[in-house]
Order: structure tokens, then sequence, then C-alpha cells
């Protein structure tokens, strides 16, 4: 094996990492609030590939087609919240669970119907080539995966640090009675944490489509993705999402090209049991979850 093949298995699993991370932000930011486990993060990526593919192809320029893919499923994440795990506030955190599922294949049944069975593609953001350094080959949409991620990781740390909205979620991510306490409405920051979820969801759909396509069946797949990359970090941490991702982007990259194939997929699970057994609640953890 050359340096070559390690430096284009380095270079597909950050890809792939980031595209991880990106996914399980969003469930980072849900259940730090709430507590809920949203499985339907996957469809609003799903949601905002097929709505940015859709719009580019209406002839609208890039920037607005994504931010109108952004408003959409971010709405789509209010309604969620809304309808669905706001009047069953009160049930048991598996219910709520089970509730996500369910809203998943709804939404997955609409996108079948708005646009059919064939996966749906576009091509790179403003048409940026592949990078050739030597035998390895960077993708011409990495960049925009890699940077993309980069800035809703700081994004979200500097929403959480500097915005009034930011520091209400994150009290009631730490300290939800203290919160109530001191008049900040749980229900809205609820409200706000699907929201932002469903707009990073849309974000990180639209950024992959144009290396994996998009269809009405991705959510789920990359639900898991995202679930894996957050529990190997530690799912109450933003960077231990990102950590996890990495890691995991990562074991599967080199997996597949130094083993059989079909294998990367036990050794992405079998990283995530080794570290459970060794750190059960991820990678990245406070003092006191240790």
């Amino acid at each position: 094996m050359n340096i070559s093949a390690l430096l284009q298995f380095l270079v597909s699993g950050i890809n792939l990492g980031c595209i991880y991370a990106a996914i399980g932000l969003g469930l980072f930011v849900v259940y730090s609030v709430t507590r809920v486990l949203n499985l339907s993060q996957g469809e609003f990526a799903m949601l905002g590939g097929m709505l940015t593919v859709t719009f580019l192809k209406m002839g609208i320029p890039l920037l607005p087609t994504l931010f109108i893919a952004v408003m959409i499923t971010a709405l789509v994440g209010a309604c969620l919240y809304q309808f669905i795990i706001y009047p069953s506030r009160n049930s048991s955190g598996s219910t709520l669970v089970f509730l996500t599922a369910g809203f998943a294949f709804v939404v997955e049944g609409v996108a079948l119907l708005i646009w059919g069975w064939h996966s749906r593609g576009m091509s790179n953001f403003l048409n940026s080539p592949n990078i050739h350094i030597g035998d390895v080959t960077i993708f011409g949409q990495t960049p925009w995966i890699v940077v993309s991620t980069l800035i809703m990781v700081i994004g979200l740390f500097m929403f959480y640090g500097r915005t009034i909205q930011g520091k209400a979620l994150r009290a009631c991510a730490d300290q939800p009675l203290g919160a109530k306490m001191v008049g900040i409405s749980t229900e809205r920051m609820s409200l706000y944490a699907f929201i932002l979820a469903a707009a990073l969801g849309a974000i990180s759909g639209a950024i992959i489509t144009p290396l994996t396509m998009t269809g009405y069946g991705v959510g789920l797949p990359l639900t898991v993705k995202g679930m894996l990359a957050a529990f190997l970090g530690g799912l109450n941490r933003a960077e231990g999402v990102i950590a996890g991702g990495l890691v995991l982007g990562l074991a599967e990259a080199f997996s597949a090209g130094l083993m059989p194939s079909g294998y990367y997929e036990v050794i992405a699970v079998g990283a995530l049991i080794i570290v459970f057994l060794i750190r059960p609640r991820g990678l990245v953890t406070t003092a006191s979850e240790v």
C-alpha cells in the first residue's frame, strides 16, 4: 500500500466525517435541549437536498435556492415540534422517539409522492473542479463540505455564546429547572431547537447532494450515520459530535480501502462498541461525566 493510497483514504475519511458530523449536529441541538432523539433528522437533510435540486433546475441562483430550501425545511421542523412533540411533551422519552420516527416515514412518503423514485443530483457548487495533488484526488465539492461544516460548528458556538436566544437554549440544556425559574420558556426554546436542527439538516443535505446524490429514501441512512457519530463522540457536546463524525468517517474510509468490500460497516460499528466499552459517554465528556 503506497503513500498516495493512504492519503486518498485520509481525504475520503475527512469528507465522510464532515458529512456525518453535519448530520449529528442537528441531533445534538435537539437532544441537548429536549432530551429527544430525533430520528427524522436525516429527513431534513433529504428535504434540503431535494429542494435545492428542484429550485436550481427552475433557474433560481444558488444562494437564493439555499435560503429557500433552508426556510422550507425549518418550517417542517417547526411543524414536527408544534404538532407532534409539543402535544405529547408529557409522554415518555421512548414514545417521543417513536413519534419522530413516524414523522420521518410521513416525510419520506410525501417526498416519494412529490419527487418519485428516482435519485436526483446536481453539479458541484459553482462547478468547482476536482483537485489533483499527485495521485490524490480531492472532489470539487469536498472543500464546500468541509468549510460548510466548520462554519456550522463555529456558528453554533457563537450562537450559543453570544446571543440571547443561544444562551437561553444553553440554559435549558444545562439547567432546565433553573431556566424556568428565571422566566425562560422551555417550550419556546424547544421549538427553536427543532427549527435550528432542521435548518442545519437542510444545509447538510444541500452540500452533500453533488457528491452523494439524493432521493426520497436517503433520510434514514443519514440519520443512522449521524447517530453513530453523535454517540461515538458524545451526544451532549458539539465538539464530541465533530470528533465522532471524523473518527467514524476515517474508520469507514480506511477499512473500505484496506479490507474486502462490505467490511467497512462492521468496522464502523466495532469502533463504536470499543469506544462505548472504554468511554461509555463518548469520546468527549466533561469532568463530571467521566
